[in-house]
């Protein structure tokens, strides 16, 4: 124990000596785990709003006022069996009747038209796909020669032209930040590495003959290694408590604001209920950093 107080001892009095070195990679480093966690924030609740967009999209399959009980019976059964439908829920024209007019109830002018033209709307399938992206294997249960004859053909999916661009852009745009995300990770952290890196060959070089006294005089090669190590921790464990409080104060002040755009509802529940598994990873990320920079320095310029 009293070795190890020595180390963590001399470690902080490292950090000390070189406060600007220290207060630049400690700022890096805080960038880098800000970055990351709002990374984590934004992948999180970006899945989340694509699964409720898409979870809401449902593909209609308009029918022929002719079609027979057993005919649409036998056409949904086929619709169900596909591997991408969820769902397949039957909407007859009195339905439909009573959802149009409970949309255009501030419409008195439409409502009276339908008096004069009766029902017009026709019967349909509400088909609910696994994935809406992939919808060409149900399209083409439509253009099967026995079921042609039985559809309306001259009404569009629902899942068609300017609804579908719709949702293709917003998947496009949701993988663009995440891929946006990732790669500014990535770079930080190579950043982070290196700034760390050149902090501890610094200290080495300035601690060169105090080194060359610890080894003549018997000192173990672990007692020589760690004060850097934990110096290069200690950057971690400084730069991930303030990052925690960074995101959280940015996730929880924002949410308001972030609310109409974006589905964060998920992601604050969890950084809600979870707090000490997100310090603990973000420490992990800073240590783990800190660590493996120091270790680099240390296996090319401290020669033991």
């Amino acid at each position: 124990m009293i070795q190890l107080f020595r180390v963590l001892q001399a470690g902080s009095r490292n950090f000390m000596r070189n406060m600007w070195l220290s207060t630049a990679a400690t700022a890096v480093m805080t960038i880098t785990l800000t970055i990351v966690i709002i990374s984590f924030i934004s992948n999180t609740a970006l899945t989340s709003t694509i699964k409720n967009v898409t979870d809401k999209i449902d593909i209609s399959i308009y029918l022929k006022d002719t079609i027979t009980a057993e005919e649409r019976d036998d056409f949904q059964v086929a619709l169900s069996e596909h591997p991408n439908v969820e769902s397949v829920r039957y909407v007859s024209k009195e339905e439909a009747l009573e959802a149009y007019k409970k949309e255009n109830q501030n419409n008195p002018t439409l409502i009276k038209g339908l008096e004069f033209a009766g029902n017009p709307l026709p019967a349909s399938f509400r088909v609910q796909a696994k994935d809406p992206k992939q919808i060409d294997g149900i399209v083409a249960i439509t253009q099967r020669d026995e079921y042609r004859g039985l559809l309306d053909l001259d009404k569009q999916s629902t899942y068609q032209g300017e609804n579908k661009e719709t949702i293709n852009r917003i998947v496009r745009i949701a993988n663009f930040f995440k891929t946006a995300g990732l790669v500014a990770s990535v770079i930080f952290v190579i950043i982070s590495t290196l700034i760390i890196f050149n902090t501890i060959r610094m200290a080495i070089f300035t601690r060169r003959e105090e080194i060359e006294i610890m080894k003549l005089v018997g000192a173990t090669k672990w007692f020589i290694r760690g004060p850097f190590i934990f110096e290069a921790a200690l950057y971690g464990i400084i730069a991930a408590v303030i990052a925690v409080v960074l995101s959280y104060a940015l996730l929880l002040g924002g949410a308001a604001k972030l609310v109409n755009y974006i589905d964060v509802g998920s992601t604050i529940t969890f950084f809600q209920n979870y707090p000490l598994l997100v310090i603990a990873g973000e420490l992990f990320i800073g240590i783990l950093i800190g660590a493996f920079s120091s270790m680099l320095a240390m296996s090319r310029y401290l020669k033991l």
